[in-house]
């Protein structure tokens, strides 16, 4: 069930109080995107990993809430009209103390204790409304310091790495796969005036400079942070702080239990609905 489209939106006609439970799920297999609505939720899926499987694991989570297949229906956008989807929905927000997180059409004025962050959502890469973006932006509202040295493993829209350089985090390298989500990202370095603070590249960890770093933030997904536990030992030093998220409650063993083995002692962890952040520190 391949498409033409770049987007593929899935209406769900359901009780948005379910999203709680399933977003997490939704997430896991590839959603990149959920609008709500007081009887209804949309779900946004890439239209290059949607095909018959993903289909599949889909209606599964669904059906296991009682929710049959005259309740779903699936179109096909394509990149701009999802954009203009999502500006519905993109409105300036506020997370932890000083943090405000704002699309780039809209007008604030900041306090003077505010930080203020710019995104131009073109595609969903972070715009801070997800629990495990936020989990790591209020963890580093109280830990991040002038002249650190952060690497931001999987930077989607770069949000974390803009907040770092906005803060004073002095080498800054910030890296995904995809190479839309770099296009994005160095548009939102930009709108923040940050772009000089920034080292962005498409690339995988393993081509990155072998330099160890303060610290080191990676909003991904369990599989992924699994198979990278060893790949980051080059990047590393003692104290160096590691935040990971992307993960729910459930992976809590398995990623404690594999970084365990590889030398990071648990400092503290976070959660946010169903989503979980921890916090570690290099022995």
């Amino acid at each position: 069930m391949n498409t033409s489209g770049d987007w593929i939106e899935i209406k769900i006609q359901a009780d948005s109080l379910l999203l709680e439970e399933l977003s997490p799920y939704f997430f896991r297999i590839g959603c990149q995107g959920i609008d709500e609505h007081s009887h209804s939720f949309t779900l946004y899926f890439p239209g290059k990993i949607w095909d018959d499987a993903k289909k599949s694991e889909l209606v599964t989570i669904l059906e296991q809430k009682n929710i049959m297949s005259d309740k779903i229906s699936y179109h096909s956008l394509k990149d701009e009209n999802w954009n203009e989807n999502w500006k519905e929905s993109f409105k300036t927000f506020r997370l932890g103390e000083n943090i405000v997180v704002k699309p780039d059409w809209e007008v604030y004025k900041a306090q003077e204790h505010e930080t203020v962050v710019s995104i131009a959502p073109k595609m969903a890469f972070g715009t801070g409304h997800h629990e495990t973006t936020k989990l790591i932006l209020m963890q580093l509202e109280q830990i991040i310091k002038p002249r650190i040295s952060v690497l931001d493993a999987g930077t989607g829209s770069a949000i974390l790495a803009i907040y770092c350089a906005l803060m004073g985090a002095h080498r800054i390298t910030a890296f995904d796969i995809d190479p839309v989500a770099v296009e994005n990202a160095a548009e939102n370095a930009m709108l923040n005036n940050v772009t000089g603070k920034l080292q962005l590249k498409c690339c995988t960890l393993q081509e990155i400079v072998k330099e160890a770093y303060d610290l080191i933030v990676a909003n991904i997904n369990r599989n992924v942070l699994l198979e990278m536990a060893p790949a980051l030992n080059v990047y590393v030093k003692p104290g160096t702080v590691l935040l990971l998220s992307g993960l729910l409650r459930a992976d809590r063993a398995a990623i404690q239990e594999t970084y365990a083995k590889e030398g990071w002692q648990m400092d503290s962890s976070a959660e946010l609905g169903e989503w979980l952040l921890l916090k570690m520190i290099r022995s």
